[in-house]
C-alpha cells in the first residue's frame, strides 16, 4: 500500500484524503498547518497513528510559517498551533504528537531557524517510528495468528489509519506473508462512516487477501457459525488498566466474542497508550447527527430525527483476550501488567 501521508523535500505534506474512498484515490497537499488540523477534523486523515503523524508534521508546518526569530516567540506560536491542531478528543496519538513536537521546540538550542529544522527531523522521525513500530506489532502477533485464519475486524486499523502498513494491517499483512497467502479477514462495514467498508475492504482486496464484508449486525451470527478464529481490532487509545477505546461497536463484538469464546486482541503501538487517564474520564467524540440519519447525501430517516452519536466506546480488560504493541504482547492485560511493559 502506498504511504496515507508523507513529509516530502520543498517542505510540504502529501496526504491521501480518505474521504473519497475507495471510489476516488486523492492526493492533498498543503504547506498549511492549519489545513492539517482541517484535515484531521473532518477524517480526510484518520486514525489513531496517522493523525498523530499528521500533527507532528502540522507543528512543523507551524513552525515553517512562523514569522519571528527568536525562539521564545517560535515556541509561543506552536502551543497555538498544537491547540488548533487538537481538532479530536478521544485519540491520544493526536496530543501526544503535538507535547513531543512542544518539547522539542523547548529543548532545542539555538534560534528560530534551528529549532524549526529539528522539528521537521523530528516530525520525519514520528513517522518512521510508527512504520517501524508498525512492523514490530505484526511480528510479535504471529505466535497467536495461525495458518488458515480468518480474522474478524471493524472500522480500519490498516495502512490508511496509519503511515504505511498499519496495526491491524500489519497483524494480517505479516501473517498473510508468512502463512502463504492463508489468512482470510471478515471486515464489520462499521457504520455509520463505513470505514470499514470503504477502507479495510480497499486495502485488503488491493493485497489479494481474501476479505468478506459484513454489517455490524452480523458479527454474532458470524460468530455463532464458526466462520472466524479471533478478531484484532485498533485502539484509539489504550489506558494503563488494560481498557480500550475505539471505534464504536468494538465493546459489542468483544462481548459476543467473549460469549462465543473467540479470542479478543487489540492492537496498537505503545505511543496509543495513555498512561495517565482513567478510563472513565476519557473524553468520548461525539459527531455530527447527519452521520447517521444520512447515507450518500440523502436522508434515510426524519431530517430532524433525534440521534446519539458517539464515535469510540471503551472495552473492558475482562474482555480483552491480549494486547499487541511493538513491545511485546500483553495476555489478559491489567495495569500491573500494562506498567511492566511501560519499562521495558
Amino acid at each position: 500500500m502506498f504511504r496515507t501521508i508523507e513529509w516530502l523535500d520543498d517542505n510540504t505534506v502529501r496526504f491521501v484524503d480518505q474521504t473519497k474512498l475507495p471510489l476516488v484515490t486523492e492526493h492533498i497537499t498543503t504547506s498549511s498547518y492549519e489545513r492539517i488540523a482541517e484535515a484531521i477534523r473532518i477524517m480526510e486523515v484518520r486514525g489513531a497513528p496517522a493523525i498523530g503523524a499528521a500533527a507532528g508534521m502540522g507543528m512543523a508546518l507551524a513552525a515553517l510559517e512562523n514569522e519571528a526569530h527568536a525562539k521564545n516567540q517560535l515556541v509561543e506560536f506552536l502551543e497555538q498551533a498544537a491547540i488548533t491542531l487538537n481538532t479530536r478528543p478521544t485519540a491520544v496519538n493526536l496530543t501526544w504528537a503535538t507535547k513531543r513536537m512542544l518539547d522539542v521546540a523547548k529543548e532545542t538550542e539555538g534560534n528560530a531557524d534551528q529549532v524549526t529544522q529539528r522539528l521537521i527531523e523530528e516530525a520525519k522521525e514520528i513517522a518512521e517510528e510508527d512504520v517501524r513500530m508498525c512492523r514490530a506489532i505484526g511480528e510479535n502477533a504471529l505466535s497467536l495468528i495461525k495458518p488458515g485464519f480468518a480474522i474478524q475486524t471493524i472500522c480500519n486499523a490498516g495502512s490508511l489509519a496509519t503511515v504505511h502498513l498499519g496495526t491491524v494491517g500489519a497483524v494480517i499483512r505479516i501473517a498473510h506473508q508468512e502463512y502463504g497467502g492463508s489468512i482470510k479477514v471478515y471486515a464489520a462495514e462499521t457504520r455509520p462512516r463505513q470505514q470499514g467498508a470503504r477502507l479495510t475492504v480497499f486495502e485488503f482486496m488491493a493485497d489479494n487477501i481474501d476479505t468478506t464484508l459484513i454489517t455490524d449486525g452480523m458479527i454474532g451470527t458470524v460468530f455463532k457459525e464458526g466462520r472466524v478464529d479471533c478478531c484484532v481490532v485498533g485502539s484509539d487509545r489504550i489506558f494503563r488498566t488494560g481498557h480500550i477505546t475505539n471505534k464504536i461497536g468494538t465493546y459489542t463484538m468483544a462481548i459476543a466474542a467473549r460469549y462465543h469464546n473467540i479470542p479478543f486482541y487489540a492492537a496498537a503501538p505503545i505511543s496509543t497508550i495513555d498512561w495517565e487517564t482513567n478510563p472513565k474520564d476519557v473524553v468520548i467524540e461525539e459527531r455530527n447527527p447527519d452521520e447517521i440519519r444520512m447515507i450518500n447525501g440523502e436522508y434515510i430517516t426524519v431530517p430532524d430525527a433525534k440521534v446519539y452519536n458517539p464515535a469510540f466506546d471503551t472495552t473492558p480488560p475482562e474482555l480483552i483476550t491480549a494486547i499487541i504493541t511493538d513491545r511485546g504482547i500483553v495476555e489478559h492485560p491489567n495495569e500491573e501488567k500494562m506498567l511492566k511493559l511501560k519499562d521495558q
